[in-house]
């Protein structure tokens, strides 16, 4: 578990609570856009989409072909061409170190990943 100290912490508590008044997903989409940068955004994503692969038993490099960006509709339309800079993450392929990471997490069986999948998936622990 990261380490925070008391203030950290406290903080941290506001955060969540504030995302708890949250009551769907388009408060909460509209919330982490003033929140996050698009690639923070992104990296959250690309996390929860490989967790969800990982529970579904697939190995990495099942992970890495389903996520890599040749596999992603990667065009971008004249009229967003002006609004985004750089790359992006959609130019980033999906790292086996990221992998590993989600994988470790996942099999925490104390650990966030589990209580939200869980509780997607019905569990309500």
């Amino acid at each position: 578990m990261m380490e925070f100290d008391k203030e950290e912490r406290m903080a941290l508590d506001s955060l969540y609570n504030a995302i708890l008044t949250l009551k769907s997903p388009e408060e909460l989409h509209l919330f982490f856009e003033d929140l996050c940068s698009r690639n923070e955004l992104c990296s959250m994503l690309h996390r929860w989409q490989i967790l969800e692969l990982i529970d579904q038993g697939k190995s990495y490099e099942e992970i890495i072909r389903e996520l890599a960006p040749e596999n992603k509709d990667s065009v971008v339309s004249d009229d967003q061409k002006g609004t985004r800079k750089g790359k992006g993450r959609n130019a980033t392929k999906v790292s086996s170190t990221t992998i590993s990471r989600v994988k470790a997490c996942y099999n925490n069986p104390e650990g966030g990943y589990r209580t939200a999948l869980g509780r997607l998936k019905g569990d309500n622990k």
